[in-house]
């Protein structure tokens, strides 16, 4: 316990450094006192006694200093009093320490807002136990074709939970669109069917209430569900009797048997659960993949051990089932990992343009600091001729370099609250409720920590680079010369090294900010040939117990056009399955055409599935290339049709003779009908991620009717206004359907595309902030360097030099700085703006003229920013330069 006690000291002797004082004069007044007594007793006079004694002691002063090192808080103490002298300093520059402040803080700002993104998006989107034990397994082709197509078969998922090895348990899941219905309303609500085990895997219970039990996932006992916590607040007002009630799902009666904590939604943006009950055959079905499975590794297992086990896996099945598993693979991924294809490539580039912010905020404060040493080396020099070491000037600089990083990492974090609240609120729900961890970004304990260690990383930087720079003092010399400091050769090599490393990571922040920009404008327009301001969506889901055939599907849907296309003002009148920019990618399918020779099972071409009335491509605009339209003739009676898209027509028939051939859905061996080409019409960009020439295949809704389908209004005034009218009309029909995601298509496509817009608006800042930097950095090295040149500059102009000479001089200086600078930024700009074009999604491509109108604009910045002081140099008075020390 005796270095606790020790330590119990020395604290006490830092933070009551008066009463320790107090108590080792009165100890030592004691023990001097003693000893006079004892010199008194010997017989020495009262003046001697006093003189023997404080010999004996070898000096009071020196004795206290003994005292105070054996407390070991020296170091410590010094360090409270260079924090003082550096405190004092900054407040005697307010200038310098605001610029200073500010320009770290706006480094450390960014850093902080994008990290909270990184944080909550890619580091933790969910809020589960042991989350790199969670993962998801799908099958597929050997390719991943994307999020939305991650699907395993019930009879594959069935065998791969009974396998023993790698998984700890294993759970399946679907989405399912619900109407629901309480006290006779009937409202939208998306919800899910999981396996009674759902819960358990993600190990996550109920706030309230029970979870599913094993015997609710037959057929017929199946009627229970558990509600989110949004969902008990908003339709049943936060009611605590919830449980053991009933409500209307889609026309069943279900019981309420739990409600999910606030921060459960998994998987987004679910907000209901009731039990996935199979049927037997359903149970085994091995030909479609039409369940998500999740899974919980077992401990010591990886992700690479478990993908290795399922290549085994799915070998055991592609011989046991050839005819439905033959080049089907089974994928495994960690649960977080999920959405990076999307999410991992813009916010991984956010946060590498924050890094560059922060690192041209640093190289720019590194340059005002070492212009501010100029004028301390007289003070410096004093500092190292008394005998102060380099470890001790370094703890100086250190002290001084700290105190405006930690000024600036509080400013930072106070804006940092605004900032990620700002960004928050910046995306529409329509986008941030399909992207799990949104509601997660906050200022929390990771960001802070963040926060603080770039705060200390950036004080220490410069602390120690400041060190480096004046750590060649010369005191003999320094101390004679009369000036207040001069510049070697070296140093000033290092400053100019810094200024082009700003226009380094200027061009490249600018030019990745254009690209961005211009992407987001190229892909507004390509939706705007929709027309969309003049287009409303509606979804509709049919109830599956209630339109259980086709017919009544198509009956519902015929009667809901015919009387939607009568309102006044409505010029088209269309379904289709999934419109544009709807954040949802399409169904895919394979097809076989017809005439080809049979190929390897994983070579089959596939293709999205859109089903489409006629009316749909006016609706939206779009061309007719060859062939015809859908028309009412295409009945479920009539030969079978399909039209393609411009892109599938040019991949497959490559000759532009499409129309008039067959083709036949699903694998090789498919038994479904062959469908004859009948038009090509144009590619239509899905959603921004996906590529531009996507095969489609076009399928007419009265041959393949679908419960689950959008309407399309084109109207002559405001779209909303048309609601009510269309609600009148579909009341008479059936009035427990309900109409959802009431939205004008301008406003969906402004939903979908919003990340782009707040990627491109956030770009953009970064890019105007090394822009300002840079500039500063060019203008503050010129500036000192005329300064410095300020007696060589009189004897030019007193010897006769032309001043426009001088001018010429000082911006040659500052396109030589900015020239090698952008020589070495265009290739680095050059890659990483191809490595964007092939990261996100083909949204930014390269672009010279971007590249090159930036490279104009900085060489246009360096030398506005070089001509104040060149124009300082030409106003040179020769009599005063030459008396210039």
């Amino acid at each position: 316990m005796r270095w606790i006690k020790s330590i119990g000291n020395r604290l006490r002797s830092v933070f009551y450094r008066n009463a320790a004082e107090r108590e080792l004069d009165q100890e030592l007044k004691f023990h001097v006192e003693r000893q006079i007594s004892a010199n008194l007793a010997a017989g020495m006079s009262a003046e001697e006694a006093r003189r023997a004694a404080l010999l004996e002691f070898g000096g009071v002063e020196q004795c206290k200093e003994e005292c105070r090192e054996a407390r070991g808080i020296e170091r410590f103490e010094s360090l409270l009093a260079d924090l003082r002298y550096g405190f004092r300093t900054l407040r005697k520059s307010p200038g310098f320490t605001f610029l200073s402040v500010m320009t770290l803080a706006l480094g450390i700002g960014a850093n902080t807002a994008i990290f909270s993104m990184v944080n909550a998006l890619l580091l933790h989107p969910y809020n589960f136990r042991s989350l790199d034990t969670l993962v998801r397994v799908w099958e597929d082709r050997g390719i991943d074709e994307g999020f939305d197509a991650r699907y395993i078969t019930p009879g594959d998922a069935e065998d791969l939970r009974l396998t023993e090895g790698f998984f700890e348990s294993m759970t399946t899941y679907g989405f399912q669109s619900f109407g629901m219905g309480t006290e006779g309303d009937v409202q939208p609500v998306l919800g899910c069917k999981v396996s009674v085990n759902f819960f358990d895997v993600l190990g996550v219970g109920p706030a309230a209430g029970r979870l599913f039990a094993p015997g609710e996932e037959h057929p017929g006992s199946d009627q229970v569900a558990i509600v989110s916590h949004g969902l008990w607040q908003r339709r049943f007002g936060g009611d605590a009797q919830l449980l053991g009630k009933s409500l209307s799902l889609n026309g069943r009666a279900y019981t309420i048997v739990g409600i999910m904590p606030k921060d459960f939604d998994y998987p987004v943006p679910a907000e209901l659960w009731v039990p996935l009950a199979l049927t037997p055959a359903e149970k085994a079905d091995r030909s479609q993949l039409s369940l998500s499975a999740l899974a919980r590794l077992k401990a010591g297992v990886s992700v690479s051990q478990a993908a290795a086990a399922l290549v085994n896996f799915s070998g055991r099945l592609e011989q046991e089932y050839p005819k439905t598993n033959a080049g089907r693979k089974t994928t495994v991924l960690q649960l977080r990992k999920e959405l990076y294809m999307f999410t991992l490539p813009l916010f991984s580039l956010l946060q590498v343009a924050a890094s560059f912010v922060l690192l041209l905020a640093s190289a720019n404060l590194a340059n005002l600091v070492f212009a501010r040493m100029i004028g301390r080396q007289r003070e410096i020099a004093m500092r190292a001729a008394l005998g102060a070491s380099r470890g001790r000037l370094a703890q100086l600089f250190l002290s001084e370099t700290m105190l405006f990083s930690i000024l600036a990492g509080i400013l930072a974090m106070a804006i940092s609250f605004g900032s990620v609240r700002a960004l928050r609120t910046s995306i529409p729900v329509g986008w941030t409720k399909w992207v799990p961890g949104w509601d997660g970004i906050r200022v929390d304990g990771n960001v802070l920590a963040f926060t603080v260690l770039v705060a200390a990383a950036v004080g220490i930087f410069l602390g120690w680079v400041t060190m480096l720079h004046t750590s060649r003092v010369e005191p003999n010399k320094t101390l004679k010369e009369t000036g207040a400091g001069m510049v070697t050769p070296a140093k000033r090599r290092v400053r100019s090294a810094l200024v082009v490393a700003q226009v380094i990571f200027a061009l490249v922040l600018l030019v990745c900010a254009g690209l961005t920009i211009q992407g987001f404008v190229r892909l507004a327009s390509v939706y705007q040939g929709f027309e969309p301001a003049s287009v409303l969506r509606v979804e509709i889901s049919l109830p599956e117990k209630a339109y259980a055939d086709k017919v009544k599907i198509q009956n519902f849907y015929q009667q809901l056009l015919r009387g939607a296309a009568a309102m006044p003002g409505v010029q088209v009148a269309s379904l289709v399955t999934n419109p544009p920019a709807s954040n949802v990618d399409n169904q895919t399918t394979y097809f076989t055409i017809e005439g080809q020779a049979a190929v390897e099972a994983n070579e089959v071409p596939s293709a999205d599935l859109q089903i489409a009335s006629p009316g749909f491509f006016d609706a939206l605009k779009i061309s007719f290339l060859a062939g015809r339209e859908f028309s009412d003739a295409d009945g479920p009676d009539s030969a079978r049709v399909v039209l393609i898209s411009s892109g599938m027509a040019n991949r497959f028939w490559p000759r532009g003779d499409a129309p008039g051939h067959r083709i036949r859905l699903g694998a090789q061996d498919s038994q479904e009908a062959w469908l004859t080409i009948v038009g090509i019409v144009g590619d239509v960009r899905q959603n921004w991620w996906n590529p531009l020439t996507r095969p489609v295949i076009y399928e007419p809704f009265a041959q393949s009717p679908q419960r689950s389908m959008t309407v399309l209004l084109r109207t002559s005034s405001e779209p909303t206004s048309y609601v009510p009218g269309l609600r009148e009309v579909s009341r008479p029909i059936d009035a427990g359907v309900t109409l959802r995601g009431i939205n004008t298509l301008e406003e969906e496509i402004a939903d979908s595309i919003a990340i782009v817009r707040i990627m491109g608006i956030l770009m953009g800042i970064f890019g105007m902030v090394a822009l300002a930097l840079s500039s500063i950095g060019v203008y503050g090295v010129l500036s000192e360097s005329v300064a410095q040149r300020t007696h060589e500059i009189g004897i030019r102009l007193a010897l006769g030099a032309n001043p426009r000479d001088l001018m010429n001089l000082v911006l040659g200086q500052a396109l030589k700085l900015t020239g090698i600078g952008l020589a070495i930024a265009l290739p680095i700009s050059m890659a990483i703006a191809r490595a964007m074009a092939s990261l996100i999604f083909g949204v930014v491509s390269m672009d010279f003229a971007i590249l090159g109108a930036f490279t104009t604009l900085l060489l246009l910045v360096a030398l506005l920013a070089g001509y104040l002081p060149a124009r300082r140099a030409m106003r040179v008075d020769p009599m005063i330069s030459l008396r210039y020390e």
